[in-house]
C-alpha cells in the first residue's frame, strides 16, 4: 500500500470521524433540549392541572348553583361524571406523558451506548491500523538497510567511471577474496 493511499485512507477515516462527532453532538443537544422540555412540561404539568381543576371547580360550583336554584338535579349528576371523565382524562394523559419521559430517557441511554460502542471501535480500527503501518514499514526499513550499508561502502571507496565502466583504485597490499584470491580491497577516497 503506497503512502498516497494509507494518507487518504487516514483523511478520510479522520472526516468520517469529525462528522460522527458532530452529528453526535447535533442529536447529543436534540435529546437534551427535548429532555429539558419534557422536564419542563413535567414541572409545570401539575400546575396546569391544579388550574384546569380549579377552573373546572369554579364552573361546576357555578353551574351547580344554578342548577340547584333552578332546581335541576339532573345538572349535578351530569357534571359529576364530566369532573370524573376529566379526572380520568388527565391520570391517562399524564401516564402517557410519564411513558413519554420513559422511553425518550430509554433512548437517550441507548443512543449514548450506541456512540460510545462507535468511538471505541473507531479507536481500535486507529490502533490497528497504526500497528500494521508501523510493522510495514520495520520490515521496509529492514530490507533495504544491506542496500544503505552497501552505498555506504562505495561512497566511501575511491571508485570511478571510465568509458561507462567501473574503475577502482585498489590496495594491492590488502587481504584477497574470492575464487582463486581475484579480489582485493578498494582504497578508501582521499
Amino acid at each position: 500500500m503506497d503512502t498516497n493511499r494509507i494518507t487518504d485512507l487516514v483523511a478520510s477515516a479522520s472526516a468520517l470521524m469529525e462528522r460522527f462527532e458532530r452529528r453526535t453532538q447535533q442529536i447529543e443537544g436534540s435529546l437534551q433540549s427535548a429532555r429539558q422540555q419534557l422536564q419542563e412540561l413535567s414541572q409545570h404539568l401539575p400546575e396546569t392541572l391544579r388550574r384546569a381543576a380549579d377552573t373546572e371547580m369554579q364552573q361546576l360550583r357555578g353551574s351547580v348553583v344554578s342548577a340547584v336554584d333552578a332546581g335541576i338535579g339532573q345538572s349535578v349528576s351530569t357534571y359529576q361524571a364530566r369532573l370524573e371523565t376529566s379526572g380520568k382524562d388527565v391520570q391517562h394523559a399524564s401516564q402517557a406523558l410519564m411513558a413519554q419521559i420513559h422511553a425518550a430517557r430509554t433512548l437517550y441511554r441507548h443512543l449514548m451506548w450506541k456512540v460510545v460502542g462507535v468511538c471505541l471501535a473507531s479507536l481500535a480500527l486507529i490502533v490497528l491500523g497504526g500497528g500494521w503501518l508501523s510493522r510495514h514499514y520495520y520490515d521496509e526499513i529492514r530490507r533495504y538497510q544491506l542496500s544503505a550499508q552497501l552505498l555506504k561502502a562505495y561512497d566511501a571507496a575511491d571508485v570511478t567511471l571510465c568509458d561507462g565502466r567501473l574503475c577502482a583504485n585498489i590496495d594491492p597490499k590488502g587481504d584477497a577474496f574470492g575464487e582463486d584470491d581475484r579480489y582485493r580491497p578498494v582504497r578508501d577516497r582521499q
